[in-house]
């Protein structure tokens, strides 16, 4: 039987959908299970034995329909019996229409017609411990098979080789203390906490904890990240030069890390696969129900500024709340995250 789960998006979704690929071959021991994704995330699923074959697309490259028209031919006479799609996009929309598999699975939204064969209701709230981001895509596995006891925990699989490169990177640090990684910046500006507000953290952790302090960000975030660090008083604990250059890079040093403290994103859903804890600042306009997973467990913690200011958000629309996400993240002051932090920390013997 060949299956093809279609996760476009980011890394967080991509690492999120991979739990329905960990799955299928404990309904189908004989499945082929191909990953279809876009070629920035496609890392994440690196060495998993669940996934027979990646099938990597450019994103901007999808976007033109004469590429979009050959992936979906493509498939088409790859012959798939069954097409499982979180994704639910007018790209994965054509490519199921145009697949001829069988079945065909996704979410109940408005879509092409006969895109889908099963069509699955969103959530309205989440229905487990687990956070609704993995209730929904649980849900799309017992569409399949009722009866099956899923394993809801994404996975993220290193090689020997990767683990000795990731502890190579780390031979600076001091190894009489834990390591953190800060995320400094989220995935871009709106994603991310003032400046003058991260350095505040920054220092107050330095200050207060025996932490050796590794930052994560994007190449393209270095001049950002310098010009926080010139801000902070005390860099004696941080490494700023031990950074993951790319996602996998990223993977091998957070293996060997103790913690992470970030800024919601895919970093966050990393250090969760790899078992670390996590302390995640939500950005003022996401809705931390869907994004906040496994905070049943003490080495999961987040804030969101709605649980400590809800006046900012009285009688606000989404659209409103999107349109004021600036000026709702000057008023996530450090005064309101820290105290939730040290609590983390301290639940987390720290």
């Amino acid at each position: 039987m060949k299956i093809l789960v279609i996760q476009n998006k980011r890394i967080g979704d991509v690492l999120l959908a991979s739990i329905i690929a960990n799955n299928l071959k404990n309904i189908y021991p004989d499945c082929e299970v191909s990953f279809f994704c876009y070629d920035y995330a496609a890392p994440i699923l690196k060495n998993n034995h669940n996934i027979d074959r990646v099938i990597e697309v450019n994103e901007k490259e999808l976007k033109k329909s004469h590429i979009l028209l050959k992936y979906a031919l493509f498939i088409r006479k790859e012959k798939f019996d069954l097409i499982i799609d979180p994704y639910v996009k007018l790209q994965s929309q054509l490519i199921n229409l145009i697949s001829g598999a069988k079945r065909r699975i996704s979410y109940e939204k408005k879509t092409l017609p006969f895109a889908y064969t099963h069509q699955i209701p969103l959530l309205k709230h989440k229905n487990s411990e687990f956070g609704k981001a993995i209730d929904d895509r649980v849900n799309l596995i017992t569409a399949i098979n009722e009866k099956i006891k899923v394993d809801a925990f994404p996975k993220i699989f290193l090689d020997a080789e990767e683990i000795i490169q990731g502890k190579k990177k780390l031979s600076d640090i001091d190894p009489s203390r834990k390591t953190l990684i800060f995320g400094v910046l989220g995935s871009s500006i709106s994603k991310s906490l003032p400046i003058e507000y991260t350095v505040e953290i920054i220092e107050f952790l330095s200050a207060h904890y025996n932490f050796n302090i590794l930052f994560n960000y994007m190449p393209n975030q270095l001049e950002t990240v310098n010009k926080i660090l010139s801000q902070v008083k005390n860099t004696d604990k941080i490494y700023p030069h031990i950074v993951g250059k790319d996602i996998r890079e990223f993977i091998k040093i957070m293996y060997h890390c103790d913690l992470l403290i970030a800024n919601e994103g895919g970093s966050v859903h990393i250090a969760k696969a790899l078992n670390k804890p996590t302390f995640t600042v939500f950005s003022p306009f996401i809705i931390k129900d869907f994004w906040a997973t496994f905070e049943n467990d003490p080495k999961n913690k987040s804030i969101h500024l709605k649980e400590v200011r809800p006046d900012l958000y009285y009688n606000k629309s989404r659209k409103e709340i999107d349109a004021k996400s600036k000026e709702l993240y000057q008023e996530f002051l450090p005064e309101l995250i820290i105290p939730k932090l040290k609590d983390f920390l301290s639940e987390n013997g720290y």
